[in-house]
């Protein structure tokens, strides 16, 4: 019975040091500088998320011919890093999962330049294997990716954001991504509507649930052990679903003190603190996770059309996982 992400893990350990060597083989280029910075930040340490997710899709799915799950892992992986490296230099970021993020080692126009490479890259690959709804539902994805990033931009510093644009923001920058990595395991698989459907349902809520609980973690997170600094949305003027829910709630001084720490070119250990008091104060953390969690289950039974089976008992635990990170 797989219940944990170390059950996922164990089960499918080979499968996905396949795919890592896939994602390695794949970059294909002899410029150094491409190399140095893809291998830096292909190394940083993430689980592998979205090929995993790719990987079990497929399997779900009875893909057996063992091939071209690896190369659209691949792809999804290469799409995921390249928002990264824009996404830091966007944010003038400097640390990425608790290391030195790639643009305050080799400069913004590395990282961006690279960024393109790794986009350019994915694309090749799924053209290649002459798919055409593999194009089209990529395609579209980056397309619905970009458009994210500007929404973001725009949305910076507004303590006025309605849960509905945030969801929406959500939804193009994590969710699209966590989706089309699902729905292509049905796609190469040549399954019915009705699982493919399934499994876009599955991935679209669990990006949700994915990217709120992150959100979350930003104002709660063990720091040493996720790598992640607390207080960086706020610092960077990013109004994610905690930040809404303490608006909604806190008394006009302290939602005018809320407003101006947002409007500030940097946020102080004191404003920081102040705020993290005030998501005490109000539940705003436990909200925001609670909402997280309904998504959670939304996704678990978007695969209710599934026979019980291994990859459909890990697709379920990944959906218990993104939302049972250790704070």
């Amino acid at each position: 019975m797989i219940t944990t992400l170390q059950d996922v893990l164990k089960e499918y350990k080979s499968d996905m040091e396949r795919m890592e060597r896939k994602i390695h083989e794949s970059l294909g280029t002899d410029v150094p500088l491409i190399q140095q910075v893809s291998k830096y930040i292909l190394g940083a340490g993430g689980k592998r998320f979205r090929p995993l997710l790719h990987l079990l899709s497929a399997r779900l799915c009875g893909y057996r011919e063992h091939n071209s799950e690896y190369l659209l892992g691949s792809v999804v992986e290469y799409i995921h890093t390249a928002s990264l490296l824009h996404d830091d230099v966007v944010d003038e970021a400097s640390i990425r999962r608790g290391k030195s993020s790639a643009n305050s080692l080799w400069g913004n126009q590395a990282s961006i330049l690279v960024g393109d490479y790794l986009y350019s890259k994915a694309l090749y690959h799924a053209v290649r294997l002459q798919i055409q709804r593999v194009m089209d539902v990529l395609s579209e994805t980056t397309t619905t990716m970009s458009e994210g990033e500007v929404l973001q931009l725009e949305q910076i510093q507004n303590a006025d954001i309605s849960e509905a644009d945030y969801f929406r923001l959500v939804e193009c920058k994590t969710g699209v991504l966590i989706s089309a990595s699902c729905r292509l395991g049905a796609i190469i698989s040549k399954a019915p509507l009705s699982q493919e459907d399934a499994l876009t349902a599955y991935g679209k809520k669990l990006g949700l649930a994915f990217q709120i609980t992150d959100d979350t973690l930003d104002y709660a997170a063990d720091q040493k052990q996720l790598g992640k600094v607390l207080g960086k949305d706020l610092d960077e003027g990013k109004v994610t679903l905690p930040l809404i829910y303490l608006i909604q709630k806190a008394g006009d001084a302290e939602r005018g003190n809320i407003r101006d720490i947002l409007q500030a070119d940097a946020v102080s250990e004191k404003d920081l603190t102040y705020t993290l008091g005030l998501m005490v104060k109000y539940g705003s953390v436990d909200e925001a996770l609670s909402l997280a969690q309904t998504f959670s289950n939304d996704a678990k039974t978007a695969l209710a059309v599934f026979p019980d089976s291994a990859p459909r008992q890990a697709l379920m635990a990944l959906a218990d996982y993104v939302v049972q990170r250790e704070m």
